[in-house]
């Protein structure tokens, strides 16, 4: 029997368990805070053994590991895209600015933050984690678009990581403090295209002060 026909049936049954333990995971995390989560519990909803667990994530610090990363994936995509097509600057900000808030405003990321903020006096270790796996790794994934830009001489910045930060800044504080504090809101794709928008503007008004 051909060994790659073989592992591809066991790649996909591997991925979609990984996946199923992220969403119980993430679910069983938000639910019961990080020390009262309960491994058996994650396998009890997402299937599988706890074994299979322990094998794929070490345990829950890998377990929650795994699970910001899969987060940050997500939200750094559009941004590896605009990079690998070195998309103007103008047009590829606003792109990037519109799926990073969108994403940002969805209940689940809402969510877990309220859950990193919640247990950072307790769990301080836990917050560095998600910082330096999370936030950290977001903004270097812009810096490198930026400076993609500054390469081609489109923009001039002399610290794009500052920058970065800065646009995202600009992109999430009114939206997502909103949705931080009022459940019942959800920005509407006008408002945050409007939102993105103004500032793209401001950013490439006050970039060359950098």
């Amino acid at each position: 029997m051909n060994s790659t026909a073989a592992s591809g049936p066991e790649t996909g049954k591997a991925e979609l368990r990984r996946a199923a333990f992220l969403r119980a995971a993430r679910d069983v995390f938000l639910e019961f805070g990080y020390e009262q989560a309960n491994m058996a519990e994650i396998v009890r909803r997402a299937g599988g053994s706890l074994a299979t667990l322990y094998a794929q994530f070490g345990g829950k610090k890998g377990l929650f590991e795994a699970m910001i990363d899969s987060r940050v994936g997500e939200l750094t995509e559009q941004m590896q895209v605009e990079l690998a097509a070195h998309a103007p600057i103008r047009e590829g900000l606003r792109r990037i600015g519109e799926d990073f808030l969108f994403k940002l405003a969805r209940p689940e990321s809402l969510d877990v933050l309220r859950l990193v903020v919640a247990q950072a006096k307790a769990f301080p270790e836990m917050v560095e984690m998600w910082r330096t796996r999370g936030p950290d790794v977001v903004r270097k994934i812009l810096a490198s678009y930026l400076e993609d830009r500054v390469k081609a001489g489109e923009i001039r910045i002399g610290d794009c990581e500052i920058a970065a930060s800065m646009f995202f800044d600009l992109v999430r504080s009114r939206i997502q403090l909103r949705a931080l504090t009022m459940p019942d809101y959800t920005p509407s794709d006008e408002e945050v295209r409007q939102t993105v928008d103004r500032s793209v503007k401001v950013f490439l008004g006050g970039i060359e002060a950098l």
